[in-house]
């Protein structure tokens, strides 16, 4: 459920290992960047949002295509290792080495956070402390866009023991779920090679009024990059949008 990557937290302090774009790759999990970026695009076009900050873009799969669309890209990760690759295979965004909470302020038109590139602090408290940061990186008038997996789709994914055992394309993925703090570890496995991601997941209407509480002014809540009704076992996308 997890792609992206930032923050170390749970995680490794330095963000997340190549091995997991690698893995993600074999998954196939960076087959709809294109879809994604252009379904963006006609929502918010960049001649009316022209700068855009990709939050832990991780090798700038996103980056690359939100630029391809028209967007003035910056990609943001604290994988030094990652935006190495990014700068090479996703080249025309500019990219910058930093914490997901450690944002320039009121630069953006646009700010996206997507596949599930939430959740990685310590704390849920921490968790929800960049969202007044990213609040101020908008410009009045901007857009933050999120995309990640929710309760709803873990719940709809994992039975209630907690565990789910799947493999494709030579990587074997193990979840486990402690479903009263809503930890999903997913331990990947490929060849020799072995790495473990914990992630908080929450409830879509939580995150929806934590949003409002960070100052957005509307908050929608859907199941695609296009727009459509979140089903159960859609990722969450949230579409928050800051006051002129």
């Amino acid at each position: 459920m997890s792609i992206n990557e930032c923050s170390g937290g749970m995680n490794d302090q330095g963000g997340f290992p190549v091995f997991f774009t690698e893995i993600s790759d074999d998954l196939g999990r960076y087959d709809e960047y294109t879809d994604a970026a252009r379904a963006i695009s006609q929502a918010f076009p960049p001649a009316s949002y022209p700068a855009a900050l990709d939050i832990c873009c991780g090798i700038g799969k996103m980056s690359k295509a939100l630029h391809e669309c028209g967007y003035r890209v910056t990609g943001l990760d604290l994988s030094a290792a990652q935006l190495e690759i990014a700068r090479q295979i996703s080249p025309g965004p500019h990219y910058i080495r930093a914490d997901m909470a450690t944002l320039p302020a009121g630069e953006f038109d646009l700010l996206l956070n997507v596949y599930t590139s939430f959740g990685y602090y310590q704390s849920e408290e921490e968790d929800l402390s960049v969202l007044p940061a990213w609040f101020a990186a908008l410009k009045p008038g901007g857009v933050l866009i999120m995309e990640l997996a929710d309760m709803d789709r873990a719940r709809n994914r994992i039975d209630t023991s907690g565990l789910l055992v799947r493999q494709h394309n030579g990587v074997q993925e193990t979840l486990t779920m402690d479903w009263e703090k809503r930890i999903l570890t997913v331990a990947y496995e490929k060849d020799n090679s072995q790495w473990t991601c914990l992630t908080r997941l929450y409830e879509k209407e939580y995150l929806r009024e934590a949003l409002l509480a960070a100052g957005f002014i509307d908050v929608g809540i859907f199941g695609s990059f296009d727009l459509k009704s979140k089903e159960v076992d859609d990722n969450l996308v949230l579409i928050a949008t800051k006051g002129k």
